[in-house]
């Protein structure tokens, strides 16, 4: 049987995206089973807008708070939608098997290179001080560490 080309070339490709498309069902699968479990369990904080307030964590160095309470209030707006999206506003959160961490969902080499960054694990931290953080890091690079929620 003579088939064209064309079709065996894209064969490959079809079950490729296939695959593709099955693993992201299997991620988003997981990842909202770990959340459902942490909310059940009360794994889950979510830090109102504006809040300085923590889990249990560290509180903010004052000079966080000072700091916080000098940035606009149109980046306060885009910091809290954007940790409502990254992580429901949890700074204990957790995620990509534990690469991304915190409200905003830094990795810890973006942590630690960021303005004003006081270093360790942005978990450690209270809300307001890795909003600081974030805004900063923003006003540097832009959205870019956020490519779908900032």
């Amino acid at each position: 049987m003579n088939v064209p080309h064309t079709l065996t070339s894209s064969r490959p490709r079809l079950i490729l995206l296939f695959l593709l498309a099955l693993a992201g069902v299997a991620v988003v699968s997981f990842a909202a089973g770990a959340d459902a479990s942490a909310k059940s369990s009360g794994g889950i904080s979510v830090v109102g807008a504006g809040s300085g307030g923590s889990t249990g964590q560290n509180a903010a160095p004052s000079g966080y708070t000072r700091i916080w309470s000098g940035i606009p209030s149109r980046e306060k707006r885009w910091a809290r939608s954007t940790s409502q999206c990254e992580s429901g506003g949890d700074p204990d959160a957790i995620g990509g098997g534990g690469s991304y961490r915190g409200a905003f969902q830094f990795l810890r080499s973006t942590w630690k290179a960021s303005p004003k960054s006081p270093g360790g694990d942005p978990i450690d931290f209270d809300y307001r001080t890795q909003a600081v953080v974030a805004v900063l890091l923003k006003k540097r690079d832009g959205a870019r560490h956020w490519p779908v929620c900032g």
